[in-house]
């Protein structure tokens, strides 16, 4: 059974996916960091995290090793934006 043009055309136009923005390990890090401000880190998933950026729950691991690391990065983001105390402040 040949398949025509015009249904050829249409299965393209439904399989065309928009391109997925590019994952880091930064951006995966700041992800969670906001769901967790947001929904509180007991709520934070691979899967959850994964879907809000769009992407499949195994993508994230190009970029983590796994959740411990992903709690880890975000420990050291929230420490790297904290405000060190300037010698002018200290008395």
């Amino acid at each position: 059974m040949a398949v025509s043009a015009k249904t050829r055309a249409k299965t393209r136009a439904k399989t065309k996916r928009e391109p997925r923005p590019r994952l880091s390990r930064e951006r995966v890090l700041r992800a969670a960091m906001a769901h967790a401000d947001k929904s509180g880190l007991e709520t934070l998933t691979m899967r959850k995290l994964a879907k809000e950026l769009g992407v499949e729950a195994m993508s994230l691991y190009n970029h983590v090793a796994n959740k411990d690391d992903l709690l880890d990065g975000m420990i050291d983001i929230d420490r790297r934006s904290e405000r060190r105390p300037r010698l002018d402040d200290i008395e």
